[in-house]
């Protein structure tokens, strides 16, 4: 069933964001409204331009606005360039899969969302730039993706469940590298403060 990790991974998250996560944390009630948005228009479609889209695409894109228009110049022609690069690769990955899908041993959606993943991680330190280079990446290779085909005559809906599927497998487990992440690190801080404590009782 296209679209079973998009609703079961947007509706853990919207539910973290909305009743779990600190109520003082400045990026609550925007997450919250953005996976709202997303969930609801997802079932939605639109002509718009030459290309079909489903409306989850536009708040997706809001976020991404909204979170770019802050970056200084640097950062964000960095952000530009990885996510680039993260378009190039999830839009190469699907030619390669129309024209020889035999090399795809198993779930394309693990794949993809796997390979996404790993560039985010790779180009990235921080966790927020790792996602929104993701979510601009592959927003923008399925809109490259539905120009090819379209140059083909061939149909191809932008933002459909099958990419938010993918979108939410990779950024699913982007959020659990970084809880691995900050667990060792809470891990390291504790250790060292008690090898500093012992440090000072023997001197």
């Amino acid at each position: 069933m296209e679209g079973l990790y998009f609703y079961w991974l947007a509706w853990i998250a919207w539910i973290w964001v909305t009743f779990i996560m600190g109520k003082n944390h400045p990026n609550r009630l925007k997450w919250a409204i953005c996976l709202l948005a997303v969930i609801i228009a997802s079932p939605y479609k639109v002509d718009f331009l030459f290309f079909k889209f489903h409306l989850s695409a536009f708040p997706i894109a809001i976020f991404i606005f909204m979170e770019t228009k802050r970056k200084k110049t640097g950062s964000f022609l960095y952000l530009f360039l990885t996510s680039f690069i993260i378009m190039l690769a999830y839009t190469s990955f699907l030619m390669f899969e129309l024209f020889d899908p035999v090399w795809v041993l198993f779930d394309r959606k693990l794949m993809l969302g796997a390979a996404g993943f790993y560039l985010a991680i790779l180009l990235h330190k921080g966790g927020q730039d790792r996602m929104l280079a993701l979510v601009t990446g592959f927003l923008q290779g399925d809109i490259l993706y539905s120009a090819v085909l379209w140059r083909f005559n061939f149909p191809y809906e932008v933002a459909s469940m099958t990419f938010l599927d993918i979108l939410f497998i990779s950024s699913g487990m982007l959020i659990a590298w970084s809880a691995v992440e900050s667990l060792i690190s809470i891990m390291s801080k504790t250790t060292l403060s008690e090898a500093e404590g012992e440090e000072q009782k023997t001197s």
